[in-house]
């Protein structure tokens, strides 16, 4: 319960709220200390006129509102019209004979009973005031404080004291009397309270003696040893449920008819009863530690007999309505008012009975354990109170006891070990069988009349039939899994007992399941709210003759009525409570706006209904949101994460006990603002940020395909000055060298012998330039140097270049070549060439030195003991010749690096090529990285002394 706060800007007449009255034009009317106020979708109104203590409230046929007062000496106010903006009173000026009204009650459209101190008013619509004195007339402590009409039209009135002429009243023609029969004494009930229910039972309500129901002329009586939260009743309420609630003066306690009604010793049940069998003339047998209770025509009867020195552990009725009774270590038979022993044919006690059944040809059959004799668990058959045959356990697996026996429907019977095992039981012989491979404990067994065994399992229910076996599991609906008992109800439907209630599930429904394993099924549960206490243990339960279903649970006898279980047809109203956004609550007038990006909203909802609360179910949706409705269960709250901006409507739907839904939608709306990156400028903000970078994308792509054109150009300069150099370092140096052998030639034209030799000489410089002219063109397609010899390649360099050169050459090879990129080892190559040729031709040296070496890198040495090479020419390159500077140009382009070192003594030519260039497989070492970032050349530029060559 919560504490009402009203809206802002009312209140009640006074804090002191005396009476309530919810009327049926949704109105609460509220009588206080002070004056009465009417509450209307949560706003007050209070009545300008002045009551000093208002109340009681009353709602007649015709939806009329009165009250009475109860302390306004000065100016009588018996009976209170309430209308829409002031009350219409009226008192013994007006002819009533009572000053005040304490209590009322409408006996039908037009007539209020008004009880008082004075006596009991009539008061009826245009007829005067009836006033009556009570059977204590003068007595100033007989205040009539209560006042009904019951359902034949009994007028029933109640004061709050004892004796003669007091306690509860009802009016016999026109004179009112105590109440008092042979079975009732109304002068010792102080009566405090008073109501009829919609079954026409009178509810009175004591000072301090409880709770009394009147029904069919027998008085019941609650107190709080029932259960009651007190014994002064305040007053007594039914609602639309027919629930029925009691406020005490320690707490408020709701009365509703239940399905599974109890019997204990308040009823007349003697003992704790563990035992349970009917009889085919509708009794009801009980057995309850050491009496045999006997439930006939409502009435409880105890039987005792030495023989029930020992606890009563089982009971069974035969079909000749005989009561066999097992206790201790024997099984007698009850008949006509006494117990008879069965013995074994040697005259001895048959042992401890687990249970009993009768086949198809009515002979009863019993398990027994006997622990005094040495066969121990057995199987007999009984017949005129003695054991007709045996049949010893060690047929089952593990010596076990039979414990449960069911009819088996070709004249055996079906038995069940204790720890487990199935077993069919024919013609003397025992038969294991495994339903579907089950081999585990079986609490009990049923048999349908169509042949089906149903067997109670830990793990659900089996049917079998037929060699086929299916289970019902909690994957089907069920609650748990521990089935202690199945039962037919011969209705339609068949009962599940379980540790966690009573199930029942329909034929139609089981036949669904039958088709379908998988198959979801609709149950009724019997829980404790509706008075099912739980099970602890495995007694069978069992049907009377009137189809009253019965069980005990070891503290009390349960019945159910299949025929006449109660029923809710009223769909509960559904209410929104709470709007919550984090722990904030905003109100649910109109469409609140809630706060920017809510991460959770929730919204809290009740179903009002009050019979059983905790079975009421719901199911919801967010229209713009969820495109189904959610079913909810139990749970009265719904969550929802990041909802975007927009307007939202929630709706609710509830269902009562039975599973009747209401129609009329719960709704509440809200509205969530878009943030500001949300909004729809934000939006066209970044729809324009958007087409500003795919258009500077555009640009830069442009851009890169503009480079990527210059880049192509570029190699095509590249490619066009690289080939300048190859027709200056072959074509054009050879056709040079064939100028100087004819010039020199030229020089004594008369010798012919030197004139053949340098024409032979020409020819064969020719056929070289030839060869190099096609060369170059092939260079653009190929490699110049075909293999990864360089250190050949060298080697014909300079034998070529000896032709008409005195120089000789020394060559030095220092490791073993690898794979090279033919690009990078024909640019060391024309690098070495140029070197060489220059070197033969310029130098005017007398020794040349080639000196090539493959480790991580590349080393080429060229060295000449000539006249070395002037300063400007080492610098700039002598004029109309490119040949140091296209080697530095093909140095660069390949990444090494190359100095050229002079002086008077000769000149030194040094490339050093990386082996991350040149070579295709290069894995480098530690020291080789180390002299990477160390290494120290020498610059291009470093010279001593001067020389007067001119190298090309």
């Amino acid at each position: 319960m919560t504490k009402w706060t009203p809206l802002a800007g009312g209140s009640l007449p006074n804090a002191a709220i005396r009476s309530v009255l919810g009327a049926r034009n949704g109105s609460l009317y509220v009588a206080t200390e002070a004056g009465v106020a009417r509450i209307t979708n949560g706003r007050i109104y209070s009545y300008p006129e002045s009551l000093r203590w208002a109340g009681p409230l009353l709602e007649d046929d015709q939806g009329r509102v009165s009250t009475g007062d109860w302390g306004n000496p000065s100016n009588s106010s018996t009976l209170c019209s309430i209308g829409e903006t002031h009350l219409s009173c009226q008192g013994m000026k007006d002819g009533f004979g009572c000053m005040y009204g304490y209590s009322l009650a409408s006996e039908k459209a037009g007539s209020i009973w008004i009880g008082s101190d004075q006596g009991i008013c009539r008061w009826r619509e245009n007829a005067p005031p009836e006033n009556y004195l009570l059977p204590s007339h003068g007595r100033s402590d007989h205040t009539v404080l209560a006042m009904a009409v019951d359902k034949e039209g009994s007028i029933w009135g109640g004061i709050s004291t004892t004796g003669q002429g007091a306690g509860l009243l009802k009016l016999t023609g026109k004179e009112w009397k105590t109440f008092v029969t042979p079975q009732v004494d109304g002068r010792k009930l102080a009566v405090r309270s008073l109501s009829t229910d919609s079954s026409g039972d009178l509810w009175i309500g004591t000072e301090s003696q409880g709770l009394y129901r009147l029904s069919g002329g027998k008085l019941e009586h609650f107190a709080t040893t029932d259960g009651l939260s007190g014994d002064a009743v305040k007053q007594i309420f039914e609602d639309r449920e027919h629930t029925l609630w009691v406020v005490t003066d320690r707490g408020i306690d709701s009365f509703h008819d239940l399905p599974v009604i109890s019997f204990t010793s308040r009823e007349g049940l003697s003992g704790a009863p563990n035992q349970l069998t009917t009889s085919r003339s509708g009794d009801v047998w009980i057995g309850a530690s050491h009496t045999l209770n006997l439930l006939h025509n409502r009435q409880f009867f105890h039987f005792t007999d030495p023989f029930l020195k020992r606890e009563i552990h089982y009971l069974f009725s035969d079909s000749h309505d005989r009561i066999w009774v097992g206790a201790g270590q024997q099984l007698l038979l009850y008949e006509h008012g006494r117990f008879t022993p069965v013995t074994d044919r040697y005259g001895d006690r048959v042992g401890e009975v687990i249970e009993m059944e009768e086949d198809s040809r009515h002979r009863l059959w019993a398990s027994v354990q006997n622990l005094a004799d040495q066969r121990g668990n057995a199987l007999i058959r009984i017949e005129d109170l003695r054991v007709a045959e045996s049949f010893s356990s060690p047929a089952l697996a593990d010596r076990q006891i039979m414990n449960v026996l069911a009819l088996e429907p070709g004249g055996g019977l079906w038995v069940a070990g204790y720890s487990h095992g199935l077993y069919r039981f024919r013609d003397g012989k025992f038969d294991q069988i495994k339903p579907d491979g089950f081999d585990g404990r079986i609490a009990d067994m049923t048999s349908d009349p169509d042949g089906a065994l149903w067997i109670a399992t830990p793990q659900g229910a089996i049917r079998y039939m037929n060699g086929r076996a299916q289970a019902i599991k909690t994957s089907n609906g069920l609650p748990c899994e521990n089935v202690l008992s199945v039962i037919n109800d011969r209705l339609g439907a068949h009962w599940l007992f379980m540790q966690c209630g009573i199930l029942r599930i329909r034929d139609s429904e089981i036949s669904r399941w039958w088709s379908n394993a998988t198959s979801q099924l609709t149950i009724t549960a019997f829980t404790l709210s509706d008075g099912a206490l739980p099970r602890l243990r495995g007694e069978r339960p069992f049907f009377s003759s009137d189809g009253r279903l019965w069980s005990v649970n070891g503290s009390s006898l349960q019945m159910i009525d299949p025929k006449r279980l109660p029923s809710n047809a009223l769909p509960p109203p559904v209410h929104i409570e709470h709007l919550l956004v984090g722990h904030t609550d905003h109100p649910l007038v109109g469409s609140p706006t809630l706060p920017v990006s809510p991460q959770v909203v929730e919204v809290d909802y009740a179903g009002l209904s009050y019979v059983a609360p905790a079975k009421v179910r719901f199911r919801y949706q967010l229209a713009g949101h969820d495109r189904e409705w959610t079913d909810s269960g139990t749970r009265r709250q719904a969550f929802y994460n990041d909802l975007s901006p927009g307007y939202y409507t929630f709706r609710v739907i509830a269902c009562n006990n039975d599973g009747v839904w209401n129609t009329q939608q719960a709704t509440t709306g809200f509205m969530i603002p878009p943030a500001w990156y949300q909004t729809i400028w934000f939006k066209l903000l970044c729809v324009v940020v958007a087409a500003m970078l795919a258009y500077s994308l555009y640009q830069f792509r442009i851009r890169q395909y503009a480079t990527m054109l210059k880049v192509r150009f570029d190699e095509r300069i590249e490619e066009r000055t690289r080939l300048a150099r190859d027709l200056h370092d072959t074509l054009l140096q050879t056709i040079q060298g064939s100028k100087m052998v004819a010039d020199n030639a030229l020089e004594r034209p008369n010798d012919s012998a030197r004139m053949h030799k340098a024409l032979d000489l020409v020819s064969t410089w020719l056929e070289r330039a030839t060869l190099e002219g096609r060369a170059a063109l092939n260079s653009l397609r190929s490699s110049t140097v075909d293999t990864n010899d360089l250190a050949a390649a060298f080697r014909h360099a300079a034998e070529d270049c000896r032709i008409g050169s005195t120089i000789q050459v020394s060559h030095a090879l220092t490791g073993t070549s690898s794979d090279m990129h033919p690009i990078v080892r024909d640019e060391i190559y024309r690098i070495g060439y140029e070197a060489i040729n220059n070197a033969c031709v310029h130098s005017g040296g007398s020794l040349m030195t080639v000196e090539l070496t493959y480790n991580h890198n590349v080393q080429l040495r060229i060295r000449d003991n000539g006249k070395g090479i002037g300063e400007k020419t080492l610098q700039s390159g002598k004029t109309g010749h490119f040949g140091l500077e296209g080697m530095r140009e093909r140095a660069d382009r390949i990444g090494a690096k190359l100095s050229v070192c002079t002086a008077p003594d000769g000149t030194e030519v040094n490339l050093l090529v990386p082996g991350s260039v040149v070579f295709k497989t290069y894995r480098p070492t530690k020291r080789s990285q180390l002299l990477k970032m160390f290494a120290i050349g020498r610059d291009s530029s470093h010279h001593t002394g001067s020389g007067g060559g001119a190298h090309n």
